[in-house]
């Protein structure tokens, strides 16, 4: 052993040649590993590592130190008295007794943590916790260090002696693969999960209805084009989608999309957003921000809901179109970008250039390449692939056993009009895995106003929309019916639509819609 500054640095190799183990001590090792490795997710591989490190140590408090990259160290997990306060935080990889047993690879023994040039005092001040005595034990998978297991205060006042440094070290040696193999394992379902999005992302663009695949092909002829597309269709018909799609198609797939929901903000606020603000330039702007024009250079930049933006900020959008420069909020100096936009909306742009709400030069500037998206109740033949998606979605996130759909259901769900489109469609499938009893969906476990529908009770009462009408019609239209279908209760009403109560109630004042006895 070397002692320095009140440390011992030992080899993990000298540790267990030279110290003979209790029975009792192998007993709750094999134990602990067995426990360990019962699951492969990562939370639980992470949690019992310290758990029965602690145990075995008795120790006041423990963590997990992992590295999250090259430049930094993250506490994945930990447990003790100011546990809440310092799990997840990141610091950079040459603080703290952990970046230095991290670093070089070696065990490290602290007995006076105040006296040690290394030990992290910022820690201590976030959590409150006073360290002492420090054990920390590298995690070695292959000749890499991939973390370690730092270990505070034994509960007895004591120092850690060599019982606990030779437990710990043959707990690191198992702990260590352990770890890799469960980070390895997150790192599969997380792809598995993203290629599954991916693969329904494309079948929502492609589908089987003729309109969606006309929009497909559509898409992969702008794969070097800058133009602007300006995308139209209901609320939650996949707009999203379609842009990110006509993106990861275009020579700019490998720069940054960027998207801003343009009817979430007030004007200040969108103005800041996507221009950027200087250091003072209004209350409240106590640092420079980049915004999001800046951000998506070389990219794209998706505007969602354009429609709701406000005239002065389409001036500002205008420019950026023309020029393709602009300023910060609060500042002189003129910057540049090269962007394409793609902007979407469920309003009635060419109804808000006539009501002088929307600039009609930049209504022709965004509508070069344009897109309508049928709403889900014209694309049925899609509904039965979309459901099975979200059922298998689902049933993995909420661990149910629910698989597949009964055939009454499957009907019930394709003769659904869906006035909130994909998005309710994936609400109702969600609702239905919850409240499933068995492996299979059955209409009990659909929302009311689709068994009502299957069995004919609103049918009296709402009128087939017609194949001419706008996009402003067709809206009304879809609140209209909805609110028939909630009894006017407009909180399920918004919740179906995918819209806040105030925007709903926006909506229904703007188009005039009225409750009246027979409704």
């Amino acid at each position: 052993m070397r002692k320095l500054d009140g440390t011992t640095t030992l080899n993990v190799d000298d540790i267990v040649r030279n110290k003979d183990l209790k029975e009792t001590h192998i007993h709750d090792i094999l134990e602990a590993s067995a426990i360990i490795n019962s699951k492969l997710e990562l939370n639980h591989v992470l949690e019992q590592v310290i758990v029965h490190a602690t145990k075995l140590t008795n120790s006041v408090a423990a963590s997990i130190i992992l590295r999250d990259s090259d430049d930094d160290l993250a506490i994945r997990y930990a447990t003790g008295p100011a546990s809440d306060r310092i799990s997840n935080i990141r610091f950079p990889a040459t603080k703290g007794i952990a970046g230095y047993c991290i670093g070089t690879g070696q065990i490290v023994a602290v007995f006076d943590a105040k006296k040690n040039p290394h030990h992290f005092k910022e820690i201590d001040k976030l959590s409150g916790f006073k360290t002492e005595s420090i054990l920390c034990i590298p995690l070695c998978v292959k000749g890499e260090t991939i973390g370690c297991v730092e270990l505070l205060n034994k509960r007895d006042g004591t120092s850690f002696n060599d019982d606990d440094i030779a437990v710990a070290t043959i707990m690191s040696n198992f702990a260590a693969v352990s770890v890799s193999n469960a980070k390895s394992y997150d790192n599969l379902q997380r792809t598995n999960s993203a290629l599954k999005s991916e693969l329904f992302s494309k079948d929502m663009v492609v589908g089987k209805n003729k309109k969606i695949n006309k929009i497909s092909q559509s898409i992969k002829k702008l794969k070097d084009a800058k133009s602007n597309v300006l995308i139209l269709g209901e609320s939650g018909t996949g707009k999203g989608i379609i842009a990110r799609a006509i993106h990861e198609q275009s020579s700019r797939k490998d720069n940054p999309f960027v998207t801003v929901n343009c009817s979430i903000l007030s004007p200040t606020l969108l103005e800041s957003e996507l221009f950027g603000h200087e250091k003072g330039s209004f209350t409240g702007a106590d640092k420079l921000k980049v915004g999001r024009f800046e951000i998506a250079d070389s990219g794209t930049v998706f505007l969602d809901e354009i429609g709701e933006i406000d005239k002065s900020v389409q001036t500002k959008l205008l420019r950026i179109l023309q020029e393709k420069v602009f300023e910060r909020v609060g500042s002189t100096k003129t910057l540049t970008t090269d962007i394409r936009i793609i902007a979407a909306t469920n309003s009635d742009l060419e109804k808000a250039v006539e009501q002088n709400l929307f600039r009609r030069d930049l209504y022709y500037r965004l509508k070069v390449i344009v897109f309508q998206l049928p709403p889900l109740r014209e694309r049925r033949e899609d509904i039965p692939a979309f459901a099975e998606f979200f059922l298998e979605k689902y049933s993995n996130e909420l661990s149910k056993s629910a698989h597949k759909f009964d055939e009454e259901c499957m009907n019930a769900l394709v003769g659904y009009d869906y006035p909130g489109n994909i998005r309710e469609l994936e609400n109702i499938i969600e609702r239905a895995v919850v409240l499933a009893d068995d492996d299979v969906i059955h209409i009990s476990d659909l929302p009311d106003e689709i068994q009502y529908k299957k069995k004919g009770i609103f049918d009296s009462q709402i009128v087939a929309p017609e194949k001419t009408k706008s996009i402003h019609d067709m809206e009304k239209d879809a609140i209209y019916k909805t609110l028939l279908e909630c009894s006017w209760n407009q909180s399920m009403a918004a919740r179906l639509l995918g819209l806040s109560r105030d925007k709903l109630r926006y909506r229904i004042k703007k188009y005039g819609l009225e409750k009246t006895a027979n409704n």
